[in-house]
């Protein structure tokens, strides 16, 4: 009789899984019981429940704060602050930023106030900052108007470098020195080649300015055909040719021709200053007669020679 074996009470043994076909052994019916996970699960759920809670509360927090500040009388525009303007006035930079006081400070588009302002032709740029809880600052950069300019589509304002920023209109400044003379072919190519043009042409008025010669006031400017310049200048509208730069040493010759017509009681309308082969021979045409004699002067000084010149061809 073989000897029975005892299973102690207080041992506990898991079934043995039963074998299927196969060689495979079939799962447990029932996984047991584990309290750890639950508690994992649950503190899980606790802080998507608050993180869901505090999103909830900054939400209705940004939303009730952002009607506040957009339709509170606090954040009302009171002060307008207008800097940098010399053509326009501030309640013309009022007008064009389309601004009136009361205002929602807050609620306003800077960027598209900018752009608003930066459209009209005189203003070249803007700055516009907001001043909480009620102002308001605005900086320009006004175009400045250097000459009005002639081209076959109409009449601009141009700046000192030349560059043509809008089409002369009421109220536009026009005691400016005139530029003509720049042909269709010009004014219908690159705008950069037309802005070189007339920023020649005022860089010579700069040096007549500066030299004061006939007065120095230049009345216009003259683009001529083969690329010189001529420019009209002082109140009996002397005009001097001088061709092709530079520019400085000719205006130098000019003054000096002035003072040597004014020693001989000579009164000149036109001084030719483009013979670039005998720079120091200067072409002057007289009102002394009818039509007006012309002249040259060779050299400078006392012992300067002035002859009767033949006519240049071409000369008007």
């Amino acid at each position: 009789m073989s000897a029975s074996v005892r299973t102690p009470r207080n041992r506990r043994f898991a079934p043995t899984p039963v074998a299927t076909r196969g060689g495979a052994r079939a799962p447990s019916a029932e996984a047991p019981w584990d309290p750890d996970l639950l508690w994992r699960r649950l503190r899980l759920a606790g802080r998507v429940a608050l993180a869901v809670l505090v999103l909830a509360i900054g939400v209705a927090a940004a939303i009730a704060a952002r009607r506040y500040v957009t339709t509170s009388p606090r954040f009302g525009l009171k002060e307008l602050r207008i800097e940098g303007t010399r053509r326009l006035s501030p309640a013309q930079v009022q007008s064009i930023a389309g601004l009136e006081l009361g205002q929602n400070v807050v609620d306003l588009d800077l960027d598209a106030l900018r752009a608003r302002l930066e459209q009209n032709p005189w203003i070249e740029r803007a700055q516009v900052q907001r001043r909480l809880p009620a102002s308001l600052a605005i900086e320009i950069v006004e175009h400045e108007a250097a000459a009005m300019v002639t081209l076959p589509v109409g009449t601009f304002l141009a700046t000192p470098n030349g560059a043509l920023f809008k089409r002369i209109e009421g109220g536009d400044p026009d005691d400016l020195p005139l530029v003509t003379g720049i042909a269709s072919d010009d004014a219908s190519g690159d705008r950069d080649a037309t802005a070189q043009l007339v920023k020649r042409a005022l860089e010579l008025s700069t040096e007549i300015e500066r030299s004061g010669v006939f007065g120095g006031r230049v009345e216009e400017l003259h683009v001529e055909a083969d690329g010189g310049l001529s420019a009209v200048v002082g109140q009996r509208g002397v005009r001097l040719v001088f061709g092709r730069a530079p520019y400085r040493p000719k205006v130098r010759l000019a003054t000096q021709i002035e003072a040597e017509l004014a020693r001989r009681g000579a009164r000149p309308t036109v001084l030719f200053l483009d013979d670039d082969a005998h720079p120091e021979r200067v072409v002057v045409r007289l009102v002394s007669a009818l039509p007006p004699a012309q002249v040259t002067i060779d050299g400078l000084g006392p012992t300067a020679a002035i002859g009767v010149a033949k006519k240049r061809g071409g000369a008007p």
